[in-house]
């Protein structure tokens, strides 16, 4: 097995708990991670039984992998340092969660792309989110359509199109055939089967 999958393997046994345990709590974070987890998953599958991979699937695999590790440490720091490993608090929070990891990768973007932002104020919302979080404030309602209105206001570039890791990630799962937007099995009553 190549030495990329072994990395693979290892990060995916050490951490398919919490992503099981965001699926069955139909958590954000679950829906976030989804595209990288299963593409990741279908390339380990796929070519688990090959010495070598070629340097596109490896980089998918790379790149995959230190965002998948980057954004699981984030959840288990919160979720260890300030939930005291108690699951259920912890997803209580999961949109925040959610927007503060939304938010670095947006920042990255923004600086990797040298698109003009407000860095002061992108700050200033990450500690509000923070604060709220580790002090376990209650969220206020429609807290989601105040952030989103913040996050207009940082970005000076209105014209701008943000096309994340996991935008990406959706691309690549399309083009695999995966199919990210499986629906539960209907139970259908009064019809021959």
């Amino acid at each position: 097995m190549n030495e990329r999958l072994k990395e693979y393997q290892s990060w995916y046994l050490e951490n398919k708990d919490f992503y099981d345990h965001l699926e069955s709590h139909n958590s954000i974070l679950y829906t976030r991670f989804k595209p990288v987890y299963e593409v990741l998953l279908f390339l380990f599958q796929e070519y688990k039984d090959q010495d070598s991979l070629d340097d596109d699937i490896d980089k998918i695999i790379q790149v995959g992998l230190e965002y998948l590790y980057q954004q699981f440490f984030t959840c288990n720091i919160y979720l260890e340092k300030f939930f005291n490993h108690d699951f259920h608090h912890f997803m209580h929070y999961d949109t925040l969660i959610n927007y503060l990891l939304f938010i670095e990768d947006l920042r990255y973007e923004l600086a990797e792309q040298k698109i003009q932002f407000d860095e002061e104020e992108m700050e200033n919302l990450l500690e509000e989110l923070e604060e709220i979080i580790t002090e376990k404030k209650d969220i206020p309602d429609n807290y989601n359509v105040y952030i989103d209105s913040r996050l207009l206001d940082v970005i000076q570039e209105k014209q701008y199109e943000f096309h994340s890791i996991i935008d990406i990630f959706v691309d690549i799962a399309l083009t695999l055939g995966l199919d990210l937007d499986e629906e539960e099995d209907e139970i259908v009553i009064g019809k021959e089967i």
